[in-house]
């Protein structure tokens, strides 16, 4: 049962009250292509950075297309899908439900090797290397077709495997041009700092959220606008341009702002992160990750799930075989 003492003995380097960016930098001996010392200070000081126009478009293009295949024949794939926060097998799904506001693609990184690896972007790879002090690894990946709508929330609650918890982030890349009517982004700058989210007691002092909580999700996200709003933050809504992609901290509260025009896509695609280190091992097959990887790039890995084996592949794995 992850605590807030867990918590406080594993942040991060970058958490902690002065860190000294402008001395790590320097030392460094190879240039990293952006300047690291300003992302690694916002990272500090808002718990976001954004890379624009890095996303390689050939490869969202390619991801479009799978998901375009997925849609027209999503009964001949293995994949978890959520609905209404319940998750289940995109088999069962009607044509209707595939166009529901919220849906998301669970794990699409699995069957599309276009999402692998652009999962594996280099600036957000390079990024988080620094940040984890180690290899970043994809925990899991959401693809959204509209808007989510969901209530403010921070992610470690929920994507709690890795050890230490404290090794989270993520990022979310714009398939699309975002329009401030299709239900975008929402986030909050400042608030992955412990002193601002401070931490929601989920039941027994569990951090985290836990099959016997006491408290449910909605509870939460209460908690979350009450600190919000006693910090003073209002939030921030992303509308980037296809290829753009956002880089968050696994404390940072985030949310899907209301769909004004419900015509209107918001095609999106989400990985978060964790270190080599803190990467479940219960996940990774023997070998990993010189073997058992989907996609390795930029000194990160996409493993593969150790209870998958021979999933049907969507178009880009054949399209993008050799490289």
């Amino acid at each position: 049962m992850p605590t807030i003492n867990d918590w406080m003995q594993h942040r991060p380097w970058l958490d902690l009250d002065s860190p000294d960016i402008r001395g790590y930098v320097d030392a460094l001996s190879e240039r990293q292509g952006f300047d690291l010392a300003a992302v690694l200070q916002r990272w500090h000081d808002e718990g976001v950075v954004v890379f624009e126009g890095v996303v390689d478009k050939g490869l969202i293009d390619a991801l479009l297309n799978d998901i375009d295949y997925l849609r027209r024949h999503h009964r001949d794939f293995d994949l978890l899908v959520e609905l209404l926060a319940v998750q289940g097998d995109i088999k069962s799904l009607s044509l209707e439900d595939l166009d529901s506001p919220g849906l998301k693609f669970n794990g699409l990184h699995t069957i599309s090797q276009a999402a692998a690896r652009l999962s594996l972007t280099r600036e957000v790879v390079v990024f988080l290397t620094h940040v984890f002090q180690g290899p970043p690894c994809a925990l899991q990946t959401l693809t959204f077709h509209r808007g989510s709508q969901q209530p403010i929330h921070v992610d470690y609650p929920y994507v709690r495997r890795q050890e230490p918890l404290t090794h989270l982030a993520a990022s979310w890349v714009a398939l699309e041009d975002i329009h401030p009517d299709a239900g975008p982004l929402g986030y909050y700058p400042g608030s992955h700092r412990t002193q601002v989210s401070g931490f929601f007691d989920w039941g027994g002092g569990s951090i985290v959220l836990e099959p016997d909580s006491v408290h449910a999700p909605l509870a939460f996200s209460e908690y979350l606008q009450a600190r919000m709003q006693a910090a003073g933050i209002a939030p921030k809504v992303f509308c980037p341009r296809k290829g753009d992609v956002l880089v968050w901290h696994g404390n940072l509260s985030h949310e899907g702002m209301a769909i004004a025009d419900p015509r209107r896509t918001r095609q999106s695609y989400v990985t978060h992160y964790t270190s080599l280190d803190a990467y479940p091992r219960v996940r990774m097959k023997p070998g990993a990750p010189a073997t058992g990887v989907i996609h390795s790039a930029h000194g990160g890995h996409v493993m593969e799930y150790a209870w998958h084996h021979d999933l049907a592949q969507l178009p880009s794995g054949a399209a993008l075989a050799g490289r």
